[in-house]
């Protein structure tokens, strides 16, 4: 075989190398999904079971204890899952306002699977009626599905904030303040959806509302970095 004739079959099969990695790395179907997980950090372990049939088991052994749980999963758009309530969570993982655990699927080089969880909830508050002191002043109600909440926020800086749902009601009172950047950053006392304050860990801030509606972000902060699950086999 020439030389000539040798470069092109070179060229044709890493072109066919480079279609298979392309085929596998976007492959992110439930065979994909499906699978055994191991996350370790500090001294927390979990290991965590994807089945096909969209069920779930999870091992959690943390400061010496051991817990199980069963529950079931679901995709959202490509990457996405949703896990039910029964999911155990981890340190550093921030579940949704009503509880709910997300995590995203990622591909290390398109082979090596692992699943990061969330550490942060959206709040959204719309404006009810303003303050002529402050254009971020004002009333402001809380849209979570079986939660009524209303937050008030004065031109002093400090807040009032009502959280009802399950039978319970709870009222906080805390500060607010103006980052450089234009966003509000709550004190400790703000409540979550569940009626709680915030823990040590968790920090609650809105993006710059301009005059509109409070897009609160409660996030909490790990040393650990990002809670991750990581396959046991590629793909």
């Amino acid at each position: 075989m020439s030389s000539s004739a040798r470069l092109i079959v070179l060229v044709f099969v890493l072109l066919g190398l480079c279609l298979l990695w392309y085929i596998i790395a976007s492959d992110y179907s439930d065979a994909v999904a499906s699978g055994t997980y191991h996350l370790t950090q500090g001294g927390e372990t979990s290991t965590l079971v994807l089945k096909s049939d969209h069920t779930f088991q999870q091992e959690l052994r943390r400061s010496g204890n051991e817990q199980r749980a069963a529950g079931t999963w679901r995709r959202l758009g490509e990457g996405g899952l949703a896990f039910s309530k029964e999911f155990l969570v981890v340190s550093g993982q921030e579940p949704a306002a009503d509880g709910t655990p997300y995590g995203e699927i990622h591909k290390d080089f398109g082979l090596f699977v692992s699943i990061t969880l969330k550490q942060y909830h959206v709040l959204w508050y719309g404006r009810v009626d303003t303050s002529p002191d402050s254009p971020v002043s004002g009333t402001y109600a809380g849209d979570e599905q079986g939660v009524t909440a209303s937050l008030i926020l004065k031109p002093d800086h400090t807040f009032e904030q009502s959280v009802a749902g399950l039978g319970l009601t709870r009222q906080a009172k805390g500060s607010w303040a103006v980052s450089t950047d234009g966003n509000i950053v709550f004190s400790k006392a703000f409540l979550k959806a569940s009626g709680e304050p915030l823990a040590e860990d968790e920090t609650a801030s809105a993006w710059d509302p301009k005059g509109g509606p409070l897009q609160i972000n409660i996030a909490i902060t790990s040393k650990l970095g990002v809670p991750t699950f990581r396959k046991t086999r590629i793909l």
